[in-house]
């Protein structure tokens, strides 16, 4: 067991999910410190304000005097010199799931979040029920809560809520991440295929899930979405008590209707009514996302007239529908979608929410999966959900397989949708030139990418409100 005080080091702290475990664990005593090539916002912001130094580009002399423990990313692999340097050296080196399992699953109970879809805000979600609900849960969110500003906290509860990933843990870890979690709870979204670089069909990922599945107790819990076909085929192999929801599941939302502050419902169980819940979030995806966390959260132990008030007061997650701002009448709004799936839910909720305006759709192929032609129809018909669509450069090649063709996806939207409703722009101030020329008053314009995407969200925003 890792003592408290104990000094670790992460290489690769820049990610998200290592800055926010690194913080994490000085707050509750560690000593901490790390390095990364680059650092992007939130990350950089998050670890500047608190305090964690990061040694900038990898070199082996930033072990010295050497740590007693390493967490090594799953975007460093052998080659790094300080990764050379812990195995050269002997230095005890863990996974970021391992040391969660390690440092953060003695003594609390687990509920994962785990599936293709969903699992940021989900657990989000939950994480905020239980602290509105004085439960003091500790949590890890591969995201910002909005509520807690930061995706970390490490509450006195008996609960930890956890973001259970399906990518790989580590070069030498290459197992899911959840695997480390002992979960108690587990709430499955959905499951399709993604993350090429790791999976090599759809089959491997079920398998995956059905992995998960297999290690909840018997005396566990399993809420799944019922919707998902492929969730319903994983759901045999858990051993536990099983919870369903969706259209046909025991729980079901009823009645949906968007209002100007987001979404009310209806919610059902065994036909039997449980009362209107409201949430601050638009689309179908987050119905079916809210009512999964209502269940995880009424099993723990919340009464549904405190899942109401935590529901209404939720306020979201930062780079998940987040709205820059509106000016010249044009709303900028900068997502987190970057699987076709998600482009297209992730449309139709700034669609209803904002019903009469044209929709602008900019999307960077980003994710490994993206970078490769796997995925090009599904993309191209999820962008055609949007009225005015630009595509910016993939991030870069992908490492095997054939790459996606972005001017193809342009091609074939004005082919479906008409001329010039759809660009390739390689450069990002290109992109945002094409915004302050094309954009109009009371249009929308969604910025979709799983990174950095060069500040474009901002950019548009601010070059709007220029000119």
């Amino acid at each position: 067991m890792l003592k408290k005080g104990a000094h670790c080091y992460f290489i690769g702290i820049g990610g998200i999910a290592m800055a926010q475990a690194a913080l994490l664990l000085k707050e509750i005593g560690y000593q901490v410190r790390g390095s990364d090539a680059a650092l992007h916002p939130p990350s950089d912001q998050l670890l500047r304000e608190g305090k964690v130094i990061v040694d900038q580009g990898y070199d082996a002399a930033h072990l010295s005097p050497p740590p007693d423990m390493v967490v090594i990313g799953n975007a460093v692999s052998r080659g790094n010199p300080e990764v050379e340097a812990v195995l050269e050296q002997g230095i005890p080196y863990l996974s970021l799931p391992g040391l969660i399992e390690e440092v953060l699953l003695k003594e609390k109970r687990s509920a994962v979040v785990a599936g293709t879809h969903g699992k940021t805000t989900t657990t989000a979600l939950l994480a905020w029920l239980l602290s509105a609900g004085r439960m003091e849960p500790a949590f890890l969110v591969g995201g910002i809560p909005l509520n807690f500003g930061q995706g970390y906290g490490s509450g006195r509860g008996e609960w930890i809520v956890l973001e259970g990933d399906e990518y790989d843990s580590a070069f030498f870890d290459k197992g899911p991440k959840f695997l480390h979690y002992r979960p108690q709870v587990v709430i499955l979204t959905s499951i399709e295929y993604d993350h090429a670089d790791v999976y090599r069909d759809l089959e491997a990922v079920k398998n995956a899930f059905g992995r998960l599945l297999a290690i909840i107790p018997k005396e566990g819990i399993l809420i799944t979405n019922t919707d998902d076909q492929i969730v319903r085929e994983v759901t045999p192999v858990a051993q536990c008590h099983v919870e369903t929801f969706g259209r046909k599941g025991r729980w079901s939302p009823q009645g949906v209707h968007v209002i100007p502050q987001g979404t009310v419902f209806q919610l059902l169980r065994d036909g039997e009514a449980l009362g209107e819940f409201e949430i601050p979030l638009w689309g179908d995806h987050n119905v079916k996302n809210t009512v999964g966390a209502v269940i995880a959260a009424s099993l723990i132990g919340l009464s549904f007239d405190q899942i109401s008030e935590g529901l209404r007061t939720f306020q979201g997650v930062r780079r998940r529908m987040e709205v820059i701002g509106k000016t010249r009448g044009i709303t900028v709004i900068d997502d987190f979608a970057h699987h076709p799936t998600a482009v297209r839910e992730t449309l139709r909720a700034a669609r209803a929410r904002f019903p009469e305006g044209r929709l602008w759709a900019i999307f960077e192929p980003r994710s490994q999966t993206m970078r490769r032609r796997v995925f090009q129809e599904e993309l191209t018909t999820a962008l055609e959900e949007a009225d005015q669509v630009v595509l910016g450069k993939p991030f870069s090649p992908p490492s095997h397989g054939e790459a996606l063709d972005p001017t193809r996806v342009a091609q074939e939207i004005r082919r479906a949708k008409g001329n010039a409703v759809a660009t390739y722009l390689e450069d990002p101030a290109s992109i945002v030139s094409h915004c302050v020329e094309k954009a109009l008053p009371g249009d929308v314009i969604v910025v979709m990418s799983s990174g950095h995407f060069e500040g474009l969200p901002q950019r548009i925003f601010t070059a709007l409100g220029n000119t």
